[in-house]
């Protein structure tokens, strides 16, 4: 990954704009946000197996779980991202990591070897909040990122790269997923568990860059202003 960024700031032909790598840029902190949002989505192939394992559950039914996140997550965007208030959208993109984290982190505490029927119907609820982080926070980051420049093509490129983003960061979540799996060994509970808990943990980092972009976005139209007084 450090290759490819050093690769990708020095080539001509780019995936992210070129502002990305500016100083005091807010781009990369919205990518960053961005992926580790997307991170969470990762734990989602893993569910059906800890609800055959842990729960008993038919292959039907433990199937469901697998989609509780992206659920979570799309119908919460579809209101989460009509919030138009500055201050609002600030704490949406920092209340959706937190949310995301903490959903995450209590599915971990929900985890049980022999798992009772009434536990896991809490489970869906909890998965849905956890998807329903994403949902808040990913619509104003996309934004961030389409908005971030006038230029046509730099523009274009920005909106492309939040779906490069999105991709990587579930493959990337889901190979470390697979490494927490087999560090519970012959436990699947300890497995669900250091899945649960360690991606949660990585998603939670979450709320300290979307505080960075909170923060650099708030200089950057003062900076825009100075550089066209320039020109």
């Amino acid at each position: 990954m450090a290759g490819f960024v050093v690769h990708e700031r020095r080539s001509e032909l780019r995936v992210f704009p070129r502002t990305t790598y500016q100083r005091g840029s807010s781009l990369k902190w919205v990518y960053l946000t961005l992926g580790l949002l997307a991170f969470g989505v990762a734990v989602e192939p893993f569910l059906p197996l800890f609800g055959q394992r842990l729960a008993g559950l038919p292959p039907l039914v433990a199937g469901f779980f697998a989609a509780a996140i992206s659920l979570g997550w799309s119908l919460t965007q579809i209101g989460g991202s009509s919030v138009t208030g500055r201050r609002a959208v600030h704490r949406l993109r920092v209340l959706g990591p937190v949310l995301l984290a903490a959903g995450l982190l209590l599915q971990g505490l929900l985890q049980r070897a022999d798992t009772p029927s009434w536990l896991v119907l809490v489970w869906m609820p909890v998965l849905l909040a956890a998807g329903a982080g994403i949902g808040l926070a990913y619509p104003h980051l996309s934004v961030a990122a389409m908005s971030s420049t006038r230029d046509p093509e730099e523009g274009g490129r920005a909106a492309a790269a939040i779906a490069t983003v999105t991709s990587l960061s579930i493959a990337f979540g889901t190979a470390v997923g697979g490494v927490l799996v087999n560090l519970g060994g012959a436990s699947m509970l300890d497995s669900a568990q250091y899945v649960l808990f360690g991606i949660a943990i990585i998603c939670a980092i979450g709320a300290l860059t979307a505080h960075a972009v909170n923060r650099t976005s708030q200089t950057e139209p003062a900076d825009e202003a100075t550089r066209h007084q320039k020109l």
